[in-house]
């Protein structure tokens, strides 16, 4: 369980995949959630269109993945960045 839970704008967690050679992973954070400890995580959405639509899996939130990577503000994201999000569907490129 989560102390608080605060809508985040504008913030990404990104790391790098897995494959060499491909693009960073770019997660769209949707809220910032205080655990009981005190430690503030990013929650994403889990549960893509597709597994939503096809497969009827229930859209949910999750914390970001294990994984060494960082969090990062919209106006900080580069060009490949913003590029990916915008694959993923979680950024209008024309709006940055």
């Amino acid at each position: 369980m989560y102390k608080t839970q605060t809508p985040a704008t504008d913030w990404y967690f990104v790391h790098p995949n897995a494959v060499e050679g491909h693009p960073p992973i770019v997660h769209q954070i949707v809220v910032w959630a205080q655990k009981e400890n005190g430690e503030t995580i990013g929650l994403i959405a889990a549960g893509e269109r597709y597994q939503v639509e096809k497969e009827m899996k229930t859209p949910h939130l999750v914390s970001v993945p294990s994984v060494v990577g960082r969090y990062i503000h919209l106006s900080e994201l580069t060009k490949q960045e913003r590029e990916q999000a915008s694959k993923r569907g979680q950024l209008d490129i024309a709006r940055v």
